[in-house]
C-alpha cells in the first residue's frame, strides 16, 4: 500500500521546466498591467541599458526589471530609496524560476499619492451616486445667460469668449472671478458657484481654467467642490485643463468639455435640427462602430492569442535577461581568474625570492650554525655518557674486587702453602690455617 502511494502515475510527473512554464503562463495571464507602489532598492544598471531593482514595503519585496526602451521613455531617473508607482506585467524568468514585474511606466511618489487620493475620492463619491447619469441635468438648447466661473486674467476665459464671438453667440456671458489654483481655491470656486446659482436670470454655469499638472488642477478634485457642483440647481459644464486632464468636477458636472474652447463650441452649436441629425448619425455610427469593433475584437483576440504563443517581445526580453545574466557571470569569473593569477604570481615571486643566492647563502649559514650547535651538544652529551659509563664500570669493578668482598665481612682461608681452603673437609686435614681479613692476617690452629 505504501509503495503504491510513493509511486506516482507516470502521467502526473512533470519536469521542472514544464512546471515553470505553466506557472509563467498563469501569472502572465492573470497579472497583466498591474499598478504596484513601493520603495526602490538594490538598483543596478546594466551596460545594455536595462535596469534591475527591487520594489519593497514594510512586509515584502518584488523583483523588477525596466528594459532599456522603456527606461528611456521615463521622465526621471530611478534611484535607491525613491518611492514610486509602477505599471507593468508579472512574468517569470525561467532559468531562475523567479517571478518579477516587467515595468513599463514609473510615476514618482508625489504625483502617485495625488493620483491615489483622486481614485479614492472618485470611488467614494461614485459609491454615493454623485456621478450617476440619472442625476445629470439636460443642458438648455439655447442658453441666453451664462455664468462663467474662472480667473478673469487667464487664457482659458479669453479662448472661451473668442470661440463664442467667432461663432456669433448672441447670449449674455457674465464672469464670476475666482482663484482657480492653490490654497483656498476650491472654497472660493464653490462660493461663486452658489452665488451664480442664486443670481436671477442664469440658465447655465461653466467652470473653466487652463491646463496644468495634477497639483495645479487639484482644487477641482476637492470633495467640497465636487459636492457643490453636484448640488447646483443649474446645469453645469466643467471645462478644466486639456483633453487628457480629468478632475472630479468633470464627473460631478452635468456635462464635461475637454477644453475651455470645447465648452464654447458646445454651447454655440446647439441648433435643434443639427442636433437631431447628429443624434441620428450618432446612433447609426455607434451601431456601425459596435459591429465593426465586435468583428475586430474577435480578430484582435485571435491575433493576441497568436502573439502570446509567438511572444517576440518577451523572447527578446528573455534573451536580454539571459545576456545580462551571462555578463554578470563573466564578470564574476573574470574577477576570480584575476584573483587566482595574482595569488599564483605572488607564490612565484616568493619562490624566486627564496631561490636568490643571497637568501640561500643566509639559509646555509643558519643551517651550518645549527649543525655546529648540534655537533657541540652531541659531543658534550657523548663525553658525559662515556664518563658516566666509566664511573659505573669502575664502581662495579671495585664492588667485585677481593678487598671489597673482605670489607663486607668475608675472609680468605689458606693453608700453609697458600692454597685456598674453600670446604670444611679440606680445613680438617690441615694442622694450621691462615685467615686473611681486609685489615690483616691471623693463623688458626685446627684440632686434627
Amino acid at each position: 500500500m505504501l509503495d503504491n502511494l510513493l509511486t506516482p502515475p507516470a502521467g502526473q510527473v512533470i519536469k521542472v521546466t514544464a512546471l515553470t512554464r505553466l506557472i509563467k503562463a498563469q501569472l502572465e495571464d492573470n497579472f497583466s498591467r498591474v499598478w504596484v507602489q513601493g520603495e526602490v532598492s538594490n538598483l543596478r544598471k546594466q551596460s545594455s541599458g536595462h535596469i534591475y531593482f527591487s520594489l519593497k514595503d514594510a512586509g515584502s519585496q518584488l523583483p523588477c526589471a525596466l528594459f532599456a526602451r522603456d527606461a528611456a521613455r521615463q521622465s526621471f531617473e530611478l534611484k535607491d530609496g525613491m518611492e514610486v508607482q509602477l505599471l507593468g506585467d508579472i512574468s517569470v524568468f525561467e532559468p531562475h524560476g523567479r517571478y518579477q514585474l516587467i515595468a513599463k511606466v514609473a510615476i514618482q511618489s508625489g504625483e502617485g499619492r495625488l493620483q491615489m487620493e483622486f481614485e479614492r475620492l472618485k470611488r467614494k463619491l461614485a459609491a454615493e451616486g454623485l456621478f450617476a447619469s440619472e442625476r445629470k441635468k439636460r443642458l438648455p438648447a439655447l442658453p441666453r445667460k451664462i455664468a462663467v466661473i474662472t480667473s478673469p486674467t487667464g487664457a482659458a476665459v479669453r479662448d472661451f469668449l473668442r470661440i463664442l464671438r467667432r461663432r456669433e453667440f448672441s447670449g449674455e456671458v457674465v464672469i464670476f472671478p475666482a482663484k482657480v489654483q492653490g490654497k483656498g481655491a476650491a472654497e472660493e470656486v464653490a462660493a461663486m458657484l452658489q452665488h451664480a446659482a442664486a443670481s436671477p436670470g442664469f440658465d447655465l454655469i461653466v467652470l473653466t481654467r487652463g491646463g496644468g499638472s495634477i497639483e495645479d488642477l487639484w482644487a477641482f478634485n476637492e470633495e467640497l467642490l465636487a459636492r457643490a457642483v453636484a448640488a447646483c440647481p443649474l446645469p453645469v459644464i466643467s471645462a478644466i485643463g486639456h483633453e487628457i486632464d480629468t478632475v472630479l468636477s468633470d464627473y460631478a458636472a452635468d456635462q464635461r468639455a475637454e477644453t475651455p474652447s470645447g465648452a464654447a463650441e458646445l454651447i454655440s452649436s446647439l441648433y435643434i435640427e443639427a442636433v437631431a441629425r447628429l443624434e441620428d448619425a450618432h446612433s447609426d455610427l455607434n451601431a456601425w462602430i459596435d459591429n465593426y469593433l465586435s468583428e475586430y475584437r474577435t480578430r484582435l483576440r485571435d491575433f493576441d492569442a497568436r502573439m502570446r504563443i509567438i511572444a517576440p517581445e518577451r523572447k527578446v526580453q528573455h534573451f536580454g535577461m539571459q545576456l545580462d545574466d551571462l555578463e554578470n557571470r563573466l564578470s564574476r569569473n573574470l574577477s576570480r581568474r584575476i584573483s587566482t593569477e595574482q595569488q599564483a604570481l605572488a607564490k612565484y615571486a616568493q619562490r624566486i625570492a627564496e631561490q636568490h643566492p643571497k637568501t640561500r647563502l643566509g639559509i646555509a649559514e643558519q643551517n651550518l650554525a645549527n649543525c655546529a650547535r648540534r655537533l657541540q651538544r652531541a659531543t658534550s652529551l657523548a663525553a658525559a655518557h662515556k664518563q658516566e659509563k666509566i664511573h659505573t664500570l669502575q664502581h662495579r669493578l671495585n664492588n667485585g674486587s677481593l678487598q671489597a668482598t673482605l670489607q663486607r665481612g668475608y675472609a680468605v682461608i689458606q693453608n700453609s702453602e697458600g692454597k685456598i681452603i674453600d670446604r670444611a673437609a679440606l680445613a680438617k686435614k690441615e694442622a694450621k690455617l691462615n685467615a686473611r681479613f681486609h685489615d690483616g692476617e691471623i693463623w688458626l690452629k685446627t684440632d686434627v
